[in-house]
């Protein structure tokens, strides 16, 4: 009798049901076209039931029933349909669920877990977190399961944290669109996963796919990275963010390429290519004002056991973030972990030089990169300018005026900037012109 209630309800254009837990043991149920299924309480759909929804269903947790707000579908039991689904607390699956056109809205102001029993994966159409929950509240679980979004749906973060775990969130749609977040500053919404976790992407377009991804374990932080894969062929990346020190998986700060200063001791990504072979541009965002200032990333080469500078990329500020790119990275070895990092520039400035014209030590010239705000004065030892330039990469042959300069001591004075530090040299040069 129950069974036909159901069916019968579920049949008609709106009905609402308070206070209760919805409950179908093999039932039959149909939700139509701008029908609304309102339930104060859990939805439990069991041996073999079969669910269309074409509606809208609401599963609250305003009830003093078990597992209030809960959408639960076991024992061989289907959905289906191009409706809406709304639930409050946790989405479990167990059996079978077609997304077809419609929506999963996960809507509660606290921690909801996506998750199965008998490690069933939810492949959503769309996806919408939404909630006021705060810290921990934010979150949208997957526990024990991974989950997909299908080939036309969209991840809609809004302002909430998807955390994956352990486990794997794909977005299947290769549209660059097929997520979306809030973008205010510090209310961004993002992905966070643990070691092993990832957010994956297809991609089949040159342009920019979002990873929005963060964490709020410890300090709160959303660090995306974007990858423009450079080809229209079908490409898989997943990307991780962790947040914190890669010491704690002995990927060590301390051994690096003699060519960095400093790797950042607060986060690093985890990035890799999943399938296809494009060699994308990536770009890496951080926040200096909380981050501070960062002028490249490394890739740890774990057969060398070091971090090692990726070179030949390019600093751009996009509002509060920075972001360091790399084009056409081509993933050189199997580690995927990369680190914001300084670079050193160590200056090598001669004292003496031989301005003979044999092509040795001909001309005096101060070795170093990253120079701006560059100015270079030598003069003789009564005080006199002889060289003056603003050029980092010009040299002082030991002339001046087109006259050579006689044998002795001269003083040289350097002002620049290297990133943002001053840089102040004095010291002096010997002309040896006869050697």
């Amino acid at each position: 009798m129950k069974k036909q209630l159901l069916t019968l309800i579920c049949s008609i254009p709106s009905v609402f049901i308070h206070a209760q837990t919805i409950y179908s043991n093999g039932g039959t149920l149909h939700v139509s076209t701008g029908g609304v299924l309102y339930c104060n309480g859990g939805i439990t759909l069991s041996n073999a039931t079969q669910l269309t929804n074409q509606g809208t269903l609401t599963a609250t947790k305003n009830s003093t029933f078990a597992q209030p707000g809960n959408f639960e579908i076991n024992s061989n039991s289907i959905v289906s349909g191009n409706g809406i689904y709304r639930v409050e607390q946790d989405w479990i699956n167990d059996a079978t669920f077609n997304g077809n056109a419609g929506e999963v809205i996960l809507f509660g102001n606290t921690e909801q877990l996506i998750t199965s029993t008998t490690g069933t994966m939810t492949t959503f159409n769309n996806l919408t977190l939404s909630g006021n929950g705060t810290n921990t509240n934010r979150r949208k679980t997957l526990v024990n399961v991974n989950a997909t979004t299908g080939t036309t749906g969209v991840l809609n973060l809004n302002d909430r944290e998807l955390h994956t775990g352990i486990h794997l969130f794909m977005v299947d749609n290769t549209a660059p669109t097929a997520i979306s977040n809030a973008t205010t500053f510090n209310n961004e919404g993002f992905v966070s996963s643990s070691t092993n976790g990832f957010l994956i992407r297809k991609t089949n377009q040159q342009t920019d796919y979002l990873f929005p991804v963060g964490s709020s374990d410890g300090t709160r932080r959303y660090r995306p990275v974007m990858m423009n894969p450079n080809t229209a062929a079908e490409q898989v990346y997943e990307v991780r963010f962790n947040n914190f020190s890669t010491d704690n998986e002995n990927y060590f700060l301390a051994q690096h390429e003699s060519t960095i200063d400093v790797v950042n001791p607060l986060f690093f990504h985890s990035i890799d290519r999943v399938s296809g072979t494009s060699d994308p541009d990536i770009k890496l965002f951080f926040v200096p004002a909380a981050d501070n200032d960062w002028t490249s990333f490394a890739h740890w080469y774990g057969s060398e056991q070091q971090w090692k500078d990726v070179t030949n990329t390019s600093e751009n500020t996009s509002g509060n973030f920075k972001f360091i790119q790399k084009n056409s990275w081509g993933f050189p070895t199997s580690d995927f972990q990369y680190a914001l990092i300084n670079t050193t520039h160590p200056f090598s400035i001669p004292n003496v030089f031989t301005p003979n014209g044999d092509g040795v030590n001909d001309v005096f010239f101060i070795t170093s990169s990253g120079l701006t705000d560059f100015n270079l004065f030598i003069a003789n030892r009564w005080g006199e300018l002889v060289f003056e330039t603003n050029d980092p990469n010009q040299a002082w042959d030991g002339t001046v005026n087109g006259n050579k300069c006689s044998d002795g001591v001269y003083f040289y004075s350097l002002k620049a900037k290297q990133n943002t530090t001053d840089v102040v040299k004095h010291g002096h040069i010997t002309i040896n012109g006869n050697k």
